[in-house]
Order: structure tokens, then sequence, then C-alpha cells
């Protein structure tokens, strides 16, 4: 279908055409393009544009294209400029004048844009729905995990122990905010385009709010010139697909450390590795390396998204046609790489023994220190009297956990009357306040995970 013929006479150009031409990325807007003809069609039916015969013969050959779409007839691409030009031709071959019709009032411009927001409805809550699921696996396993003891880190350097259960429910509630952040979005997403027209609207007296409630949305957009014109919907889902895929690469990342040998915290099942072409031994954490990798591919479709429109004039151009390719791949790559982490996840298998032996007895200095306050030493003092007490036992080739009682009499006299006992799981038990790492507050955070 040639849409400028009255105004463009020029022949076709083979670069200016792949250029042009989105039906390759757009034509998974299929189902949604048929559902916003059927609204639209249905509108310039109550409005006497067409009769209910007419309506009646458009959607059944609304119905007809869609299968043969399902069927998969055009999984070789036709010559289209973009699946709007495409299901209007199929519309025209089927119906002729009556097909001809179907574009009154509109302009691809709305059209598109309502493609978009419901493709995004349903894309986000699929994705949401996909993070649900790894919250279940994060809860059930820190559930498992709830007093499994280990080394927690900062600067990469032994802090002060933590249980597993309480590491894993923070990237649990990283992803509970990402999937709050989808929630807040389709609120904005929750709004009808069709009928914005190019810019100034509709020239023909249409309910935008009948059309809306016919297309599942709470009501139409505000303004016209901002309908059409920006794509603020698809950067919002590719930042909350970026920072999700955030996430899972900070966690992907501690994972292939913990798998290393030298820490043997985490091993993977067969299905989630592979081995090398030379080594015969090798055993890589390939499904978390390339967790880790797909984050870059969101963050670039973020700032894709960004650049696209920073310098835009109002109201539309050609530009925003770029917004689907970039908003596509944020969505696929995001939900691809949750599946697969929590299919991962599911499968490790902790070494609670190995966790055990790596602590090291300085992650009780702070218990050390808590405890010179309870005998009213400030802490600032304490901090300071503990910090010369570990360096003074580094110097001796010794440690906290090694440290004779006389020693401790000497720099400590406030615990001679009753000598202190460090222990890891008396400093983890003593962290039970809210969000803490002791067992008890582990099982209230997955109380508020889940």
């Amino acid at each position: 279908m040639t849409l400028y013929k009255g105004r463009i006479n020029a022949s076709p150009n083979e670069l200016m055409d792949a250029l042009n031409k989105s039906l390759p990325v757009d034509i998974r807007f299929f189902p949604y393009d048929i559902k916003t003809n059927r609204a639209w069609a249905k509108e310039l039916t109550r409005i006497g544009i067409f009769s209910k015969d007419e309506l009646s013969k458009i959607n059944s050959a609304l119905d007809e294209i869609i299968k043969r779409y399902e069927a998969g007839e055009f999984s070789v691409i036709p010559d289209d400029e973009d699946i709007h030009t495409l299901t209007e031709r199929l519309l025209t071959e089927k119906l002729g004048a009556i097909g001809a019709r179907i574009h009154t009032g509109r302009s691809r411009n709305d059209q598109v844009a309502t493609d978009l927001y419901q493709y995004l409805r349903d894309t986000l809550k699929t994705l949401s729905g996909d993070i649900k699921k790894l919250l279940k696996t994060i809860a059930d396993i820190a559930k498992e995990h709830s007093d499994t003891i280990m080394a927690g880190t900062t600067h990469m350097q032994p802090a002060q122990p933590i249980t597993l259960g309480h590491f894993l429910l923070s990237l649990g509630f990283a992803l509970k905010r990402d999937n709050e952040r989808i929630d807040d979005a389709l609120k904005r997403i929750d709004r009808c385009p069709l009928g914005a027209g190019a810019i100034a609207g509709c020239g023909f007296l249409i309910d935008r709010h009948l059309i809306a409630k016919d297309l599942g949305f709470s009501k139409p957009t505000d303004n016209s010139i901002d309908t059409i014109s920006d794509r603020d919907v698809a950067q919002e889902a590719a930042f909350i697909c970026s920072t999700t895929l955030i996430h899972l690469s900070r966690y992907a990342e501690q994972f292939i450390i913990w798998s290393n040998p030298a820490f043997g915290y985490v091993k993977w099942d067969a299905q989630w590795s592979t081995g090398s072409s030379m080594m015969p031994q090798k055993r890589n954490p390939d499904a978390m390396e390339l967790v880790r990798a797909k984050s870059a591919r969101g963050i670039g479709d973020t700032v894709t998204l960004l650049a696209m429109t920073k310098g835009v004039p109002l109201s539309y151009a050609k530009d925003l046609q770029e917004d689907k390719e970039a908003v596509f791949d944020a969505l696929d790559t995001t939900s691809l790489t949750v599946k697969v982490f929590t299919e991962a996840l599911k499968s490790a298998t902790f070494n609670k023994e190995r966790m055990k032996a790596v602590l090291t007895s300085d992650m009780l200095a702070t218990d050390l220190a808590d405890a010179l306050v309870e005998k009213n030493v400030p802490f600032r003092k304490a901090h300071e009297r503990t910090a010369k007490f570990v360096t003074y036992l580094e110097d001796n080739n010794s440690e906290l956990l090694k440290a004779t009682q006389s020693e401790f009499d000497e720099h400590f006299p406030e615990f001679k009357d009753a000598p202190l006992k460090l222990d890891y799981q008396a400093s983890i038990k003593r962290r039970r306040s809210a969000g803490g790492t002791a067992p008890v507050s582990v099982l209230e955070q997955i109380n508020n995970l889940i």
C-alpha cells in the first residue's frame, strides 16, 4: 500500500526503504494493532462512518487476519512499511472501500502509541509475574538457610558474621522494589492514546472515554501533542529493566566469586554451567556470567531511548520510530534473564561447612566493642581499644578467638569479674532487630517479602 502517492511521486529507493521500514521490528504489535482497529472501527460506527453491517464485516476480516498471523503466515515479512500499513492493506484487499475508510480520523501517530501502550501493559505484567516467581525462590532458599552462618564483607574484606538467608533476602527486597516500579509505571500506562490524531486531535466527534474503555484503559490521554510526541512510557519500562538487570548482575558477580574453589560457597547444577574447549577439568558459571553481561544491554537500551528524544522538536518526528527495537530488547532480555536466574538459583547447592570455615575471628571485633559499651565505655573509645587489641594480636600471630584470658584481662579489665565469650552464633543472634541478620529477623523478612 502506497500511503503518500498523492504527494510523494518519486520511485522507490532501496536505501530509503531499508532505513524507513519498521515492519520487521513492530510486527510483534500485530495482535495489539488488531485490537486497536476493532476499537476504532466500533467508534467510527457509533458516529456514522460505518454501518453495523460494515462493522461486522470489518471484525470478521480482522478475525481472519489474526488467524493468519497466529498460523505463522507472516514469518516471512511482507513488503509493507509498518504493522499499521500491513493491517490496513489486508483489510482493504478483503473489503475494498470499507477497508479504505478504516483510517478515517486517525493517524499512525496515535495508532502506534496505542499499540505500544497495550504491549507495555501486558509485557510488564508478565515480567512482574516472573519476578514474583524469583522472589518465591529466594524466600524458600532463605528460609532453608535462615541460620547458615557466613562471612559478611564490606570492601570485599571480612566484616561481620551474617546468615546466608539474610544475604539472599537483600536481593529479594531489591527485586521487590523493581516490581513496585512496574506497578507504578502501569498507572501511567493506563491511558489510551487512540483518538489523539497526528497532533491536534480528531476532527470527528469521537468519544475517547468509550474508546479507552473498549481497550481496557481507565481513561484517555490528556493532551494530543504530548500523546504522540513523548516516549517516556518506553523509557520508564527500559529503566525498570536496566535496574532489575543491574540488581541481578551484582548478585551474579557475587555468586561467580563464591563458585571459585578458593571460596567454594556455591556449586551450580551442570545444566547452568559450561566447560572449556581445551581444559577438561573446567566447570564455569556461565549462566551467572551471562546474567552479569545482560545488564549492559539493558543500560544501553535505556540510554538509546533517552538520547533518541532529547532533541526532537515537538510534536512528532520519525526519530520516535526508533523506540521499539530498544524497548523490545530491554524487556526480552530482562524476561529471559530473570527466568534463567530463577532456575539456576533453584539448582544451586550452598556449602554450609565451607562458609563456616572461612569465618575469621576478627569479625567479632564489633561484638567486643559493643560489650565494652555495655560496661559504660564510650563507643569511640571502645572502638579504639578494640582496634589496638586486634593489631596487638596480629603482631603476635594470634587472633581474637585464640587470645588468652590473661591477654583479655590485661587489655580489658572490665571483664575480669565476668569473662567475655566471643562466639559467631551469639553475634548473629544479637542482631535480631528489624532487618537484621538473626534467624528470627530473617524469618520476619521472609514474611514481608512475599
